[in-house]
């Protein structure tokens, strides 16, 4: 496993500001952003795809995901079509750049739809892109996010009935807890979707006065250790990376989520 950071809690900062950042966290993986106006335009056209290849290897971190985005959830043809597009696009990046992941977005809520309502667009959306980049060596992987379809069992079948071997999950630890659900049900869907992890966002948290609140990780409810070990024994040696959203200092937070994460994945060779 390599651990390290998401790099849009820094999205604001260049990206020489970021690799110092995560040369001074111990971070050994990155997940790179790929909105085009992050880290000072880093992806607005025309892209130097060799300077910043030559400036992330400098720094010794490996670019191991890109965070992409999409939106399948849509009632029209041409706003799917233009949903696919925009995801291809983000995978276009990651080719040229040699990061092999990209993450990706469902769908989210729409007025006078329902999650029934908009699964089969979903399917086609993750059919459509995975048919175009089927041969470009990456691999897709859905983060449960936002309210539409954050739950294991959807989550599951999407995957199971796009029936694509470069499509699996962006598991983001604390993003079930978000969505309204409990701690022992997120564990449910941990095990559930294990099998499936291209990518790991750690997130921590607890649940105080009912509301999911954010730490540092090591310093939540989350048995981090149980699902790192869950990974290890499925064989997953993909990145591991801190996204931390509270409300403490980005960096000292981060700094102390890559430390404890550090120690579980090194911890794992003397079990």
């Amino acid at each position: 496993m390599q651990i390290g950071f998401v790099s849009l809690g820094l999205g604001k900062k260049p990206l020489e500001d970021v690799l110092q950042v995560a040369i001074a966290t111990g971070s050994e993986a990155i997940e790179l952003n790929g909105r085009p106006t992050v880290h000072s335009n880093l992806w607005a056209p025309p892209i130097d795809y060799t300077a910043i290849q030559q400036r992330i290897k400098a720094s010794g971190v490996t670019a191991t995901s890109l965070g992409g985005y999409s939106n399948f959830a849509q009632p029209t043809d041409d706003g799917l079509d233009q949903q696919v597009q925009q995801l291809v696009g983000y995978c276009e990046v990651a080719r040229a750049m040699g990061i092999p992941i990209v993450r990706a977005f469902a769908g989210d809520l729409l007025e006078g739809y329902t999650v029934d309502d908009m699964y089969p667009r979903m399917v086609a959306g993750f059919k459509a892109v995975t048919e175009q980049v089927a041969d470009w060596g990456l691999q897709i992987g859905i983060e449960n996010h936002g309210r539409l379809i954050n739950h294991g069992d959807y989550l599951y079948s999407l995957i199971r009935d796009v029936d694509s071997p470069i499509l699996g999950i962006t598991l983001d630890t604390g993003n079930f807890c978000w969505a309204g659900h409990s701690i022992d049900t997120a564990y449910g869907f941990f095990e559930e979707l294990a099998p499936l992890v291209v990518n790991v966002h750690i997130k921590d948290g607890k649940f105080i006065d009912g509301q999911w609140t954010l730490f540092p990780a090591g310093r939540g409810d989350l048995d981090l250790a149980a699902l790192l070990a869950t990974l290890d024994d499925l064989d997953y040696d993909g990145p591991v990376v801190s996204e931390y959203e509270g409300e403490d200092d980005f960096v000292l937070s981060t700094t102390e989520s890559v430390a404890y994460l550090r120690g579980l994945r090194d911890a794992l060779s003397e079990r």
